[in-house]
Order: structure tokens, then C-alpha cells, then sequence
């Protein structure tokens, strides 16, 4: 029986190799089982098979992004609005009973001309390793029955960007973040100048609960 090399072998059970090559892997495979080599020969077309069928979490492929793929220096692609907050969780005061042991969330709403947009960041543990998760949608406020949908989002750091999305249909966005300080957003939506928002640090809420 030929030995083929393990990337052979994987490009077969990916269906990457042609076709005159897959017969002859397919051939000696089937061979193979005659002198108890077909053992090792399966068990990596298997492996392959399970790694073509395989999708990484948006987690995953968020953090890859932000690690290899959209460090390009950021450059505004014409005039943009900075949206105005108006509501804050860390300005409300904590309902009685409440742990300052719970994991760390706020809520965030900012205002854009008819455009409302609300975010929210939660940290799952208070460890300083832990990611944070941002969650946000925009809204009509003069008509909330009109959707605001198919728009990018863009997740910046300075003038690098980070990390890009683009919106549900109900106007939805997420990004996972690796910790909590010097984030912006830029939306670029359809008919409407770019809205730019610096989001405020998710920090503890211990200290002034404690008060």
C-alpha cells in the first residue's frame, strides 16, 4: 500500500484533491484493509470529514478578527454625528437587595437625531481576563414600528479598526470585547450621516453601591 502524508489524506475527506487523486487514495484505503493499515488511513479521513463540518463560534472568529484581520489604520468615510447619551445604569442607583457579587453589567441609550440606541454590557465573572459582551440595537423613535436594518457597525480603537459587523434584520449587533476601556462605535447606516459613539469603561459598580 502507498503511504500518502496526512495532508493528502485530509484533502481527500475535504473533497480538495482531483478527482483521478481521489480514486487513487479511495483505492488504496480500500486496499489497505488487507494488511491492517487501513486502520490509521480511516481514522484521519474521519478527521477530516468532522474538521469539514466544523464552525468555529461567532466568539471565536470575532476574537481571530480583532487578533489578525482588521487592524487597518481607520479612515472616516464622510461627514459623521457623535450620538448623545441619555440614560445611564451606573447613574441609577442599586435596587435594595442587590449583591455587589453579581457580574458586572450596564446599560447604556444614546440619541442620534430620530435614532435610538441601546446597549448593553455585561461581563460574565469579574476576573480581569474575563471578555466582555456588548449587545446593542438601533431604533426608530418617531416611528417604532420602522425598522432600522442592513447598516455596518464598526468597532474602533483609536484610529485602528477592531472588528466589524453587520446589523439583523431587527437592527441588532454584537461584538465581543477583550476588556474595557477605549472602545468606539461608528454605525454607517443608509440615508443617514455615520453616528459615532466612545463607550464609557464597564467598571465595577462596588464602590459607589458601598456608599
Amino acid at each position: 500500500m502507498k503511504h500518502f502524508s496526512t495532508e493528502t489524506l485530509l484533502d481527500s475527506a475535504r473533497g480538495l484533491l482531483p478527482s483521478l487523486k481521489a480514486d487513487e487514495v479511495k483505492h488504496e484505503l480500500e486496499g489497505g484493509k488487507k494488511w491492517g493499515s487501513y486502520d490509521m488511513g480511516s481514522v484521519v479521513m474521519e478527521a477530516g470529514r468532522r474538521d469539514k463540518k466544523y464552525r468555529p463560534s461567532e466568539g471565536a472568529v470575532q476574537r481571530a478578527k480583532e487578533a489578525f484581520g482588521l487592524r487597518a489604520v481607520w479612515r472616516p468615510s464622510g461627514r459623521g454625528t457623535r450620538a448623545r447619551l441619555i440614560f445611564d445604569s451606573f447613574l441609577q442607583p442599586l435596587p435594595e437587595g442587590v449583591r455587589n457579587s453579581m457580574p458586572a453589567a450596564r446599560q447604556l441609550q444614546y440619541r442620534s437625531g430620530p435614532l435610538i440606541i441601546d446597549i448593553g454590557l455585561a461581563r460574565e465573572s469579574r476576573g480581569a481576563e474575563s471578555p466582555i459582551f456588548l449587545m446593542g440595537q438601533i431604533l426608530h423613535a418617531v416611528k417604532p414600528d420602522q425598522r432600522v436594518k442592513d447598516f455596518r457597525v464598526l468597532l474602533l480603537r483609536g484610529k485602528r479598526i477592531r472588528g466589524q459587523t453587520n446589523s439583523s434584520q431587527l437592527g441588532e449587533f454584537r461584538f465581543e470585547l477583550a476588556d474595557a476601556k477605549n472602545w468606539e462605535l461608528r454605525f454607517e447606516i443608509e440615508g443617514q450621516e455615520a453616528v459615532s459613539i466612545s463607550l464609557p469603561e464597564l467598571t465595577s459598580r462596588s464602590t459607589k453601591a458601598s456608599r
